[in-house]
């Protein structure tokens, strides 16, 4: 083993390099942000009783006319549009943050449902949904014999 002389700049320069090889990681990672359905679609909440699920939707600003709710056996859908209620030409805007646009959102139910029975009442910017379940089929259970 051979002795080295130690240099203490050639350090500084090791971890120069190092800490200029993880900003340039840094900012090659993915910017992830959100896109425009995600933005415009609106937050729910689901929860399950004994005998039907129960969605909440926020819908602040809207009318029962500007949404729409189909149902499947086994999703729900919501599609409406935001629109935007006043236009101001003379000013320039800095920040908007009050959406607009038409959303769309589909809610996959963990059971199958009844969807003629499906019953949604709107009220303070707030869609219910209510949703009954299916009868389920009893799973017939038969005992396998086991051979050895």
């Amino acid at each position: 083993m051979s002795l080295a002389r130690w240099e203490p700049f050639t350090e500084l320069r090791r971890m120069r390099e190092e800490m200029d090889r993880l900003f340039q990681d840094f900012w090659r990672m993915p910017v992830i942000t959100p896109t425009v359905s995600e933005v415009l679609s609106p937050a729910v909440d689901m929860y399950e009783k004994d005998d039907h699920i129960v969605i909440k939707a926020e819908l602040p600003g809207l009318r029962t006319e500007d949404v729409e709710v189909t149902a499947t056996e086994d999703s729900i859908s919501l599609r409406g549009e935001f629109k935007k209620e006043e236009e101001v030409k003379d000013e320039g805007y800095l920040r908007r943050e009050r959406r607009y646009g038409r959303f769309y959102r589909m809610i996959p139910m963990p059971v199958a449902i009844k969807a003629d029975n499906v019953k949604a009442t709107f009220k303070n910017g707030v869609l219910e949904i209510t949703a009954p379940k299916a009868e389920e089929t009893k799973a017939k259970e038969k005992k396998v014999p086991i051979q050895s």
